[in-house]
């Protein structure tokens, strides 16, 4: 009875086991799955690791500096066809100088044209290295590309016909990279420059026209499905007359650019909507160039100097204060690696990693890409919220050691602090300059006012014996008391406000006049730009200190009648040194004079001679 029993419970029991049996191979191949899934991104293969370059402000130039173009053609051959290999490079402007120099016969200096002789010359450059046949080359123009053009966007410009993309594309435009991966990486060129392209420094700051902008936005639309979004162009936002352009780049990672050389070193800024930022120094003296990459949707990158033995990027964990919330940031915590992107000459020996201070252990290759250095991680022991700090230590074969470290957070929280950086790259520049400029001007005029009420009234002339700021009041009481002095000093003031300031041939061919309020050109208006700078430097460099020679000449003309009517006898020595020191800063108005009004009209037919703020300010001062 009980084995008929139990040769009926049997097949129920093996029954139950064999479902258990596949239940579990159902759940571990669950688990497998998921941690394959898991490793995809971030773990130790190369998979969904993209890397690019970039390189701004080159300014070939035909008055020597052949270094600068040798070095040029070997970063070509070099860096970007034989050791990092990106997919895509970015030249984000000035590509040729289009400034003559003082060496060259024949050239008129600081005078600011397109020299075909340089269009050539870059144009020679990728040619011999036919680099653009491996990377795709995206070239944009910058302000030196523009200079005395009337029209930048016509087929006969230099640009159009000598750059690598001026061909197909005449301003802004867009180009999609697919990997093997899956992944789409879409790039957008923002075309920022003034048209027409004046010429000298009356083209700093970028603008964009309304035609440009539609285009901007078609193409920001086109992109909306890649996967990662990279716009870059020749100016910082904060340098352009660009309202409403951060906004179409509300789907996009990054905005790189240049323009700005090396003056302000590491400009970078992570702006309140959530957009990166990046100025990379220039090319043209300090042989800078960027390798940015781009690690499972999250974005890191290192500023290098040209002919270094190593170049690294930590890809992850990346820097915290360029964690922006386009980044998908959930998978810093998700990551099983630690993982950098390497280029070097020679083998590399080790990849030392520490973390907090602690040794972490050495990276090794990764088995699919040979630069993808990595080391197993335990993200759970720097989840915390705190900044923690990475410290990479690379060698090679030749004992050639680099190293590179940064604070890290495997939160999503971002960081934004002010500082020079964001100062720069979000306050509006041209405001702020524009600003500076009239509350000078003002503050210069009211006090000219003030003085002049003051010394209509006899009882107002003040003494000497109380100090520097009895002098000071002394001196502008007697200069605006002479009506010449005074009147000449406040229509020269005002006239800043009515202009124009330079008159002349503002580009090839066509006549136009720069106000403090933009400039009138082949009736087109342009927004202020070169002549804030030049208008700021005039009032600090010119008037003023010729305000205070005026004021000291009246000063010591008083004094000495004051001492002739007294009968008073003072050292010599001490009048004439006084005396001395406001002839010398005399003489340095004067060349100030000369050399700043030729440089800012050089670039213009007649300019020089028609320009009020050209010649007409050395007969002022004379």
């Amino acid at each position: 009875m009980s084995q008929s029993i139990m040769s009926h419970l049997f097949p129920s029991y093996v029954f139950q086991i064999k479902i258990l049996f596949f239940l579990f191979i159902f759940l571990l191949n669950i688990n497998s799955n998921y941690s394959l899934k898991s490793n995809e991104y971030l773990g130790n293969t190369g998979k969904h690791l993209f890397h690019f370059v970039q390189v701004s402000d080159i300014h070939v130039t035909h008055i020597g500096y052949n270094d600068r173009m040798k070095q040029f053609e070997q970063f070509c051959n070099e860096i970007i066809k034989t050791l990092v290999k990106p997919s895509v490079t970015i030249v984000s402007g000035d590509l040729v100088h289009s400034v003559s120099g003082l060496i060259r016969k024949g050239d008129r200096p600081f005078r600011t044209a397109q020299f075909e002789e340089e269009w050539n010359m870059y144009q020679d450059i990728l040619n011999r290295t036919n680099v653009t046949k491996y990377t795709k080359w995206l070239d944009i123009k910058g302000n030196h590309d523009t200079f005395m053009d009337p029209n930048p966007d016509s087929s006969m410009s230099f640009y159009r016909m000598y750059s690598n993309q001026g061909y197909e594309h005449s301003g802004s435009y867009e180009y999609t990279l697919k990997t093997n991966d899956g992944d789409s990486y879409s790039f957008v060129s923002v075309d920022l420059c003034p048209k027409p392209g004046l010429g000298g420094l009356l083209n700093i700051y970028g603008s964009i026209t309304n035609k440009e902008m539609k285009i901007v936005k078609k193409l920001s639309e086109q992109t909306k499905t890649s996967n990662t979004t990279i716009f870059f162009g020749h100016y910082p936002l904060s340098f352009t007359y660009s309202s409403g352009l951060k906004k179409l780049m509300n789907h996009a990672i990054v905005y790189l650019n240049g323009h700005l050389h090396a003056g302000f070193k590491h400009l970078y800024n992570l702006h309140s909507d959530g957009l990166l930022e990046l100025e990379l120094g220039d090319w043209k003296s300090n042989r800078r160039f960027r390798i940015v990459t781009i690690d499972s949707g999250i974005l890191s990158f290192e500023d290098f100097r040209f002919n270094q033995s190593i170049y690294a990027v930590i890809s992850n964990p990346t820097a915290a204060k360029f964690k922006t919330t386009r980044e998908p940031l959930y998978r810093l915590s998700q990551s099983t690696h630690i993982r950098i992107l390497v280029f070097a000459q020679l083998p590399i020996s080790k990849v030392d990693i520490t973390i907090d201070k602690q040794y972490m252990g050495s990276a090794i290759q990764s088995i699919d890409n040979s630069n993808l250095f990595v080391l197993p991680w335990n993200t759970s022991f720097y989840n915390d919220g705190n900044l923690h700090e990475i410290f990479v230590k690379i060698k090679d074969n030749a004992n050639n050691i680099v190293t590179i470290k940064h604070d890290f957070s495997l939160s999503l929280s971002t960081i934004t602090a002010w500082n020079r950086s964001k100062f720069l790259l979000t306050v509006h520049q041209p405001t702020l300059i524009l600003i500076v400029l009239i509350l000078s001007l003002c503050i210069y005029i009211l006090i000219l006012l003030y003085y002049r009420y003051q010394a209509k009234k006899k009882s107002s002339i003040f003494t000497s014996r109380f100090g520097a700021w009895n002098r000071f009041c002394l001196r502008m009481t007697l200069l605006c008391s002479v009506d010449f002095l005074y009147y000449s000093l406040l229509a020269f003031a005002l006239f800043h406000f009515i202009g124009p300031w330079y008159i002349g041939f503002l580009t090839k061919d066509y006549f136009g006049a720069t106000f403090l309020w933009g400039t009138l050109i082949q009736g087109t208006y342009l927004p202020p730009d070169g002549q804030l700078v030049a208008g700021n430097f005039q009032l600090y460099f010119f008037l003023f200190p010729f305000t205070y020679c005026l004021s000291s000449s009246c000063y010591y003309h008083y004094k000495q009648i004051q001492s002739n009517n007294n009968n008073q006898r003072k050292s010599h020595f001490s009048r004439y040194f006084r005396i001395s020191i406001v002839y010398i800063l005399f003489i340095y108005i004067l060349l100030y004079v000369l050399f700043w009004s030729y440089v800012m009209t050089g670039s213009f037919k007649l300019g020089f001679i028609l320009s009020p703020f050209g010649l007409l300010l050395i007969i002022f001062v004379i």
